[in-house]
């Protein structure tokens, strides 16, 4: 087993007395991404709480500096889980702002050349559903992974994969049970190099970090469709279906 070690925390520019995650680099690694929990309160409806907002850093002279809120992050909704693509062009995030199909949905902006950002663009509804779409990673190739609990799934979050045709993406697949498990699985990433990857879970009761080992799928058979009732063509969810083979396998 390959044992991550000499473990550091960044600097008290980055780590503060509030909450920080999920940074995502730049492909020269000079310019950071990452969420943080607002050091305020505001009252949203009958409660007070602390939005989750989207930051900036620039490493310069061997340390991170510059640190700057992202001007699409407000007190009174949340933006988090950002993801940088590798050319730079687009920030992808997650936030419950308002215009969200329900609870989180993953949104993108454009970010220029000049250093600007575009307007925040919900990815519609093929991949946001009315319930919470979080962590979004996106390989080379466009495809997207994120976490739901909003699409049909094995129980909590679980994590979804969805090719890009013609820029648009397509409906969603669970990635199964060699990945997800019937609590939340989330935050998926991938080294598509070496196959080699990382997700959280608390499957055994906590959120903890898993490893793994992404292999070439030797007999694989893709099924799209939908099971729906023979009179009354209700969809008909959780359905067992069998697939068998010429031998009747």
């Amino acid at each position: 087993d390959r044992l991550l070690e000499n473990i550091k925390p960044f600097s008290d520019k980055i780590n503060t007395k509030t909450h920080e995650s999920d940074a995502t680099f730049s492909a020269d690694g000079k310019t950071m991404y990452f969420s943080r929990t607002n050091s305020k309160r505001v009252k949203i409806g009958e409660e007070k709480v602390a939005t989750v907002k989207i930051f900036k850093a620039e490493f310069i002279n061997n340390e991170w500096a510059n640190v700057v809120e992202m001007p699409f992050s407000n007190d009174l909704y949340s933006t988090e889980h950002p993801f940088l693509t590798k050319d730079g062009k687009k920030l992808y995030f997650a936030s419950d702002m308002p215009g969200t199909l329900g609870s989180m949905d993953i949104y993108y902006v454009d970010v220029n050349s000049d250093g600007t950002y575009g307007l925040p663009k919900n990815l519609g509804d093929v991949i946001n559903t009315t319930h919470r779409e979080q962590f979004p990673f996106l390989t080379e190739d466009a495809t997207l992974y994120f976490a739901s609990d909003g699409h049909e799934g094995m129980g909590g979050l679980d994590i979804f994969m969805s090719k890009m045709y013609n820029d648009v993406f397509v409906k969603p697949l669970n990635l199964g049970q060699t990945i997800n498990s019937n609590l939340d699985d989330f935050g998926y990433v991938l080294n598509e190099k070496d196959n080699k990857g990382y997700l959280s879970s608390n499957r055994k009761g906590s959120d903890n970090l898993y490893s793994f080992i992404r292999k070439e799928n030797e007999r694989r058979i893709l099924v799209e469709g939908d099971v729906k009732d023979k009179t009354t063509k209700d969809l008909l969810p959780g359905t067992t279906v069998s697939l068998y083979d010429e031998d009747n396998k």
